[in-house]
């Protein structure tokens, strides 16, 4: 499933977030499988992450075929592995998540999810909006046309 959108949400009392109802419409339950995994990720700094059941299955089995060192990939999957969780959506949309998980990564109540292509990331509103107008100040190129990214080779060509 490819995740898009930036979404203002707050993590209530029960420590619970609601999916947004355009992503939860998009979900299938063969596709995707029942739940999300919600682990950490660092991207500037430790993340929470979920990924759709199915997808975080097949990125398990493709470390079974990566070409690090054993000894980096084990080192890798224990702590992947050990900080991920299985959730499922309740009735209204919401996921509990984990208590650990939440002071790992220092959130507070107001956050966005933000949809990254295979995976969604919870990150405390403010801190992401500080990061992205930092990093769009500092490499204004990462909002090229998406065309040139495409292309190999292809320098200074007009659309």
């Amino acid at each position: 499933m490819l995740f898009t959108g930036t979404y203002e949400h707050s993590i209530d009392a029960k420590q619970r977030i609601a999916l947004p109802a355009e992503v939860r419409k998009r979900l299938d339950a063969e596709r995707d499988g029942e739940g999300f995994y919600v682990t950490i990720i660092d991207s500037g700094g430790p993340t929470l992450v979920l990924y759709t059941e199915r997808d975080f299955e097949r990125r398990a089995a493709q470390l079974d075929d990566s070409e690090l060192p054993p000894d980096q990939v084990l080192a890798y999957e224990e702590i992947m592995f050990s900080s991920a969780r299985h959730v499922e959506l309740d009735k209204q949309g919401r996921i509990r998540l984990p208590e650990q998980l939440l002071r790992d990564v220092e959130l507070g109540r107001d956050v966005v999810l933000i949809g990254v292509k295979d995976h969604m990331q919870v990150r405390d509103r403010q801190q992401w909006a500080e990061h992205k107008q930092r990093t769009l100040a500092e490499r204004p190129e990462l909002l090229t046309n998406p065309r040139r990214v495409m292309r190999s080779g292809d320098q200074g060509q007009s659309d």
